[in-house]
């Protein structure tokens, strides 16, 4: 976990000198998801696009929407544009968790700590003020960090690739 916590973060600084690939954008995702998209900070769109072409890859071996399970995997963290979490902001935040035993979550009066938690209900939010979504679609990106994924493959497959990148 120490690992991935240090290639998260080293992934984060080199996103400031990487251009967005831009052509997965705008293949995927309408103007208003696009719009939406584009309030989410650098570091979180490398990281999404990340999670979207490793989803992407993995769909092959499965019967999914690929189109849907691109516009989730890009806007699953859209939550994340309502606050202002840094990279060092991010880094803390989760070094005071593992500390915390979890504990840390009850200090959601600090909006960073609210938007680290609860952005997937966030991302929810957003999404249902621009278009309809069906249940799979909103569920995956409301479940992408929980325990529980049931029987959703576009949850189970963006959890997957959302927790490797």
């Amino acid at each position: 976990m120490v690992i991935y916590r240090v290639k998260q973060f080293m992934w984060a600084i080199a996103s400031k000198f990487k251009p967005i690939d831009i052509s997965v954008i705008k293949k995927y995702l309408n103007n208003d998801e696009e719009n939406l998209f584009n309030k989410l900070s650098k570091s979180e769109k490398h990281h999404s696009i990340r999670v979207c072409k490793d989803a992407l890859s993995k769909s092959i071996l499965r019967d999914v929407d690929k189109e849907k399970l691109a516009k989730i995997a890009l806007l699953h963290d859209v939550g994340k544009s309502l606050g202002n979490l840094n990279i060092i902001d991010k880094s803390l935040i989760v070094i005071l968790d593992k500390m915390t035993k979890g504990r840390l979550k009850r200090y959601n009066f600090s909006k960073k700590i609210d938007i680290y938690y609860n952005h997937p209900k966030k991302s929810v939010e957003l999404l249902r003020n621009i278009h309809k979504y069906d249940d799979e679609f909103i569920e995956a990106i409301r479940k992408h960090h929980g325990k529980d994924i049931g029987t959703n493959v576009y949850l189970k497959i963006v959890k997957e690739c959302d927790d490797s990148n």
